[in-house]
């Protein structure tokens, strides 16, 4: 997956993006085929394999375009000023509010990303590395700021990746409320937070 190619595409393969976000997004993975892509694009089938060799490809591209877009929403919303702390509980909050609007919005994409977590479990992963980037660089700071005691700052990240992962995209991990599952992830950001503080 070449992450600098899809969010910089142009002309027939923006279009082509464009139709597949929509098809992909609002059905899912499996009820889209590449012929409602390729009529919704004016794209012809084999042209569309030219740009991407399955509809997997084509999938892999949409879903890593709208992570993307969600890792530049969370690095611009936290305020550089405020403390470690408090940007690396926005941060977490933001990231719960933000994947479970997207989910709401776009019914296929739980789909989309089921799929891909199966079959491309790699490319998964690449996309999740990316939100924990953010974070890491939250965590790199409280610990040059010494707000936060952390040996391992890369491994933290990972761990409070892990322990948050129900929070990203909940609706895939549970059928509570959105307000129970908020109150769950403040919860969890709260022992989160004791775990990195100095003290």
């Amino acid at each position: 997956m070449f992450i600098a190619e899809i969010l910089t595409a142009k002309g027939r393969a923006a279009d082509l993006l464009s139709a597949a976000r929509d098809a992909f997004l609002s059905q899912g993975y499996k009820k889209t085929s590449v012929s409602e892509i390729a009529d919704a694009s004016g794209i012809s089938m084999a042209h569309i394999y030219n740009f991407y060799p399955s509809k997997l490809e084509l999938v892999c591209a949409v879903v890593a375009a709208e992570v993307v877009k969600l890792v530049a929403r969370l690095e611009t919303a936290t305020d550089t000023n405020a403390s470690a702390s408090a940007r690396l509980s926005k941060f977490l909050l933001m990231e719960f509010d933000e994947t479970y609007r997207l989910l709401e919005h776009n019914r296929g994409l739980a789909d989309c990303l089921r799929v891909l977590e199966q079959k491309r479990p790699e490319d998964f992963e690449e996309l999740f590395r990316l939100v924990r980037q953010p974070m890491h660089t939250i965590l790199h700071s409280g610990n040059l700021a010494e707000e936060f005691d952390l040996r391992e700052v890369s491994q933290v990240a990972r761990h409070i990746h892990a322990a948050t992962m129900k929070f990203r995209f909940p609706q895939l991990y549970s059928h509570e409320p959105y307000d129970i599952q908020r109150k769950e992830c403040v919860g969890v950001i709260k022992l989160v937070l004791r775990g990195v503080e100095h003290r």
